[in-house]
């Protein structure tokens, strides 16, 4: 007999619907005992969480919004007043959440969400059948709620599975009290043969305990913490050499932890804590604090606390690594997305500014120069955001220190108003110049003024200052605070990788490792002072560059005129622009007949420009790389292999490619590359050269 015939025996499903039931068993807790235990007695009815239902014809939105309103994570899905399965809230996200996923399944049916072995019991259900069906199952099936219905398939509830293992868990602990009932039997009946051997099993049990081969560390404490056995492997662990006895253990676990430590060996030892697991900070001699998994337990025959250690410190380091590697993806999307779509609207207003700003006289003139400014600014401030959340690996050039503590204040701007701090900038009228990579020296400064904000926070008159300095042939970039210092023994470990005084939830101990590495890497030091409740104070010292880098000319715009069209090669030649937003692919059309004396084709995706170069002969094509149906990437590489002719008078425009690998593949080709948003002598410079050719 299957198990559905099993549970429901005596039932009969409503027609049409199949309802699938686990088919795992287990008779790991059957017993012989006539006597049910008292938590057998409950009725499944007591166990009902919720009693919310959906319609199977009710769509998947309707369906989201009621989860949203309930706040549940399970429903049952009715057809009339007959239970047909069970739908979670995770998976009906799941579906709309896809891409498209809203747009082609908002208004589908809630049955296509249906769990597909979903837990249907009824009432009369035995309560240690249900227990052993529910929580055999495996994978997400193990967490999914279980339907409970009456004789006629009617919905009478769902039954949490947390509700079902919480009863588990009495129902063993029942177990274990009549097994103590039955041991306390036999212990009288056997209590001479008890006596004869209570040495003989006290000592095995003590040795076989405290076995030397134990990979973790092993100690028997009392319920002050007093080592009175231990293990060699609890000796390497903490740091001595000889075996101890009679010391606390409670010395090593860090200060504001020790309350904690000792209710629980104490607990213990009364049996109103049961054995478990806790992790405390212990501070290791030479390693510094330490985190550590306590598994302990109650040794009746010995009157002592069994405690095994285990050093998850790395562990715990890898895994906030992990989120925090999975919180750096999440910003590299979410900044290149949001750079990818401002710089597409920046660019027209930019390019038509400056088309303008040709025609325009006088006041006119004067705004629409503004215009390009304040587009010009926008465009940097994204590039900032871009280089903040993955710098880029430019080379090495002469970076003034005054621009990077300018720039680091812009961003940070946000920060410091929250924390209510008073800021001081003290910075030379003279450039401060380094030879260095100015993203990572602002990554530098941004790290400290972060560190230092955090140490301010709860001072009543919080004070941040940063200073720039040129003292013999050296830079020098100190940042001070007032906030709440740094103790004398961690002062020697503020650089170390992992090492951090935060708690996990504001700090990965890589912040001040990672400046160390920047400043090593351009040849200077960084070193830290610091007085407990009266601040630090972080000096960064660089070498100096004395060569002055001239300033890049900003661009202006020189009316095209007579002679200043770029000439094409003949008459007839054309230039085809692809860009899937209208309004840039208007712009670069505008922009082109100022530069070019030629026909100006557009395109709205890399298909609609293949068939446009099978129709014309171009003599460029300029190209957005991120577009629908076919990107420019793909259109290049088809280009390549049909036309290579015309694959040499080919460049890319781009807001933001986003995409490492696809950065790295257009990089491979060599091919030209617009950065939106760009200014008619940018676009004349990549222009011109490629015409020519």
């Amino acid at each position: 007999m299957n198990e559905r015939t099993e549970l429901g025996a005596g039932l009969s499903a409503p027609d049409g619907d199949l309802i699938q039931f686990s088919t795992a068993s287990s008779s790991a807790f059957r017993r012989d005992q006539s006597a049910p235990l008292a938590s057998e007695r409950i009725t499944l009815a007591s166990l009902v969480h919720h009693r919310e239902f959906l319609q199977a014809t009710d769509g998947l939105e309707f369906a989201y919004d009621n989860f949203r309103a309930r706040d549940v994570e399970y429903m049952a899905v009715v057809r009339g007043d007959r239970v047909i399965g069970l739908c979670s809230r995770g998976q009906v996200g799941f579906i709309l959440g896809s891409r498209f996923g809203f747009a082609l399944n908002s208004r589908s049916p809630v049955e296509m969400a249906l769990s597909r072995e979903p837990l249907v019991a009824p009432e009369d259900t035995p309560v240690r059948r249900l227990l052993d069906l529910a929580l055999s199952r495996h994978g997400d099936a193990f967490h999914e709620d279980v339907v409970l219905v009456d004789r006629a398939y009617r919905l009478l509830g769902l039954i949490r599975a947390e509700t079902l293992a919480q009863l588990q868990s009495r129902l063993v602990a029942e177990q274990l009290q009549a097994l103590r009932e039955q041991q306390a039997t036999l212990h009288a009946q056997n209590l001479d043969l008890f006596r004869a051997i209570h040495a003989a099993r006290q000592s095995r049990s003590l040795y076989l305990g405290l076995f030397e081969a134990h990979s973790l560390g092993v100690a028997l404490l009392d319920q002050d913490g007093l080592i009175h056995e231990h293990n060699q492997r609890l000796g390497q662990l903490l740091g001595f050499d000889q075996p101890v006895s009679l010391v606390s253990l409670v010395t090593w676990v860090d200060e504001p932890e020790r309350d904690s430590f000792l209710r629980l060996l104490r607990g213990l030892a009364d049996a109103v804590i049961a054995p478990g697991t806790r992790e405390f900070t212990l501070n290791v001699p030479d390693r510094g604090p330490r985190v550590f998994r306590f598994s302990t337990g109650w040794i009746k025959e010995t009157g002592q606390i069994c405690a095994c250690l285990d050093d998850i410190t790395e562990q715990r380091i890898l895994e906030r690594n992990a989120r925090r590697q999975e919180k750096q993806s999440l910003l590299d999307t979410l900044v290149g997305g949001i750079a990818h779509e401002l710089n597409n609207k920046l660019t027209p207003v930019h390019g038509f500014a400056e088309l303008l700003e040709l025609e325009a006289r006088g006041e006119a003139q004067i705004f629409t120069r503004h215009i390009r400014q304040s587009v010009t600014e926008a465009a940097h401030i994204i590039r900032q955001l871009l280089q903040l959340s993955k710098p880029t690996q430019s080379d090495m050039a002469t970076v003034d220190l005054r621009a990077v503590v300018s720039e680091t204040m812009v961003m940070l701007r946000f920060e410091i108003r929250a924390a209510r701090c008073e800021v001081f900038v003290d910075l030379p009228d003279a450039p401060v110049q380094v030879h260095g990579n100015h993203a990572e020296l602002k990554q530098v400064l941004l790290n400290l003024v972060l560190n230092a904000l955090h140490a301010l926070a709860g001072i009543a008159s919080a004070r941040l200052g940063i200073e720039v300095r040129s003292r013999d042939r050296r830079a020098e970039l100190t940042v001070t605070d007032n906030g709440c210092g740094i103790r004398p023994e961690n002062l020697n470990r503020i650089f170390d990788p992992f090492f951090t005084t935060k708690g996990p939830e504001r700090g990965t101990g890589l912040g001040l490792s990672v400046c160390f590495g920047i400043v090593r890497a351009h040849g200077g030091e960084i070193h830290a002072t610091s007085t407990p409740g009266a601040g630090a104070r972080f000096c960064v010292c660089l070498p100096a560059d004395s060569f002055l880098a001239p300033a890049p000319p900003a661009d202006r715009v020189v009316p095209p005129g007579p002679g200043r069209t770029i000439a094409a090669q003949s008459a007839i030649s054309r230039i085809l622009v692809v860009d899937d937003e209208e309004v840039v692919r208007n712009v670069l059309q505008e922009m082109l007949r100022r530069l070019c004396a030629c026909p100006i084709d557009l395109a709205t995706n890399g298909a609609e420009a293949l068939v446009a170069i099978a129709r014309h002969d171009y003599a460029l094509v300029l190209c957005d790389i991120q577009m629908p149906v076919l990107g420019g990437a793909d259109l290049y590489e088809r280009l390549l292999a049909t036309h290579p002719e015309l694959a040499k008078h080919f460049a890319f425009i781009t807001g933001h490619a986003g995409d490492v690998a696809l950065e790295t593949r257009i990089a491979r080709w060599r091919a030209p590359v617009v950065s939106k948003p760009f200014s008619l002598p940018q676009l004349a410079a990549i222009v011109e050269p490629l015409l020519a050719l």
